[in-house]
């Protein structure tokens, strides 16, 4: 796997940041290019940058190949292809330093959905750089994250890295439980964690509205225009 093939959409003024966006299994780059959209992120000055997933792996539902970071049984997301996790790292990793010649590793932010979540949340852990944030929805955490780490924890870079994380109350995927408890993990870790607890499902970033805009405008020093609409069920922690 050498390269990742991807969409982008361009800040409508100055470019003052980039977030790298992670879709779910079965999904394309289209379904996090309408988040964006609804969180007006290029009027802010950001960058989207929408890689496609490398793989197909049958679908539980259908039986027909579909995207997927690495081959994952939805039905045991305890059990992890590990070898193809980290196989994807490379070329993500690739694309990430293209995005920090254009403006710093900094003001890079990586966000995932579901699965795309994993590879957002164990590639920024061990980036060697230090990127501006990770946002993750519905993230489903390996069995042992240690030991996915280099040293057992995060790189010295990224080692109190500011996180976002949504979950879905009514998550039938992705229990809600996941992303708690990856909540606590990465708190006892001693990064600063925004927690947020949403009624809906398994959807991209189902419901989210202020908090997420206003975790990426605060990470990337931006001004993103205020979204309309509800808010979570729940508040930061």
């Amino acid at each position: 796997m050498d390269r990742l093939h991807y969409e982008t959409t361009d800040p409508e003024r100055a470019h003052r940041g980039t977030v790298v966006w992670l879709h779910g299994i079965g999904q394309t780059p289209g379904d996090l290019m309408a988040v964006t959209q609804r969180f007006r992120l290029a009027e802010a000055g950001v960058r989207g940058v929408f890689p496609r997933a490398p793989v197909s792996a049958p679908s539980l539902l259908s039986g027909l190949a579909v995207p997927c970071w690495f081959p994952q049984n939805l039905l045991a997301i305890d059990r992890i292809d590990v070898e193809g996790l980290l196989a994807v790292h490379g070329p993500l990793a690739t694309l990430l330093e293209a995005e920090a010649d254009r403006i710093g590793a900094g003001r890079l932010v990586l966000a995932g959905f579901s699965q795309g979540a994993t590879v957002a949340l164990t590639m920024a852990l061990t980036y060697t750089r230090r990127l501006a944030g990770v946002a993750l929805y519905a993230p489903f955490m390996p069995p042992d994250l240690p030991a996915l780490l280099p040293t057992g924890r995060p790189s010295p870079a990224n080692s109190d890295l500011p996180v976002w994380i949504g979950h879905g109350a009514r998550d039938w995927v992705v229990p809600e439980r996941s992303g708690a408890a990856l909540r606590d993990l990465l708190t006892g870790w001693g990064h600063p964690v925004t927690w947020q607890r949403y009624p809906g499902g398994h959807e991209p970033f189902a419901g989210v509205r202020a908090s997420l805009p206003a975790f990426l405008g605060d990470v990337l020093d931006v001004s993103v225009p205020q979204v309309p609409g509800t808010g979570p069920t729940a508040h930061a922690r």
